[in-house]
């Protein structure tokens, strides 16, 4: 059994090799780098598409250090407060690395959330100004 999942992986993994499947692809969860986020963000204020921007790192990680125009939704209470995002609305998910994010923005996909965008990078690679709660 251990070799057929070993095999069976090694199979997806060549299939998307192949094929050139990303992320995006395979997910439903389109993919913006970080180093484009402020563009982004200017291009959401001018064309008034009011998407939604939220940082699912835990509350002591974003008091330390945020963007300004990110909300904070903690992947730890995530299952309990993604309801109360729009759902006609472009979500955009941050987090320290991109892991995080990912896991909640494949979440709102499997809830119907059709809009979905996360930011590869996240706040370890961010060049831009923060703020502080602290």
């Amino acid at each position: 059994m251990n070799n057929f999942i070993r095999f069976l992986f090694l199979g997806i993994l060549m299939i998307v090799f192949l094929t050139g499947c990303n992320e995006e692809a395979l997910t439903g969860v389109k993919q913006l780098e970080v180093s484009d986020l402020s563009y982004r963000m200017a291009d959401s204020i001018k064309n008034n598409d009011e998407a939604f921007y939220i940082d699912v790192r835990e509350d002591y990680e974003f008091n330390e250090a945020y963007i300004e125009g990110f909300v904070n939704y903690p992947l730890s209470s995530f299952e309990q407060t993604y309801q109360d995002l729009p759902k006609d609305k472009e979500i955009i998910v941050i987090c320290r690395s991109g892991n995080r994010s990912m896991k909640a923005a494949a979440f709102l996909k499997e809830q119907g959330y059709e809009n979905v965008t996360n930011i590869k990078g996240a706040m370890l690679d961010w060049k831009g100004e923060t703020k502080s709660a602290n």
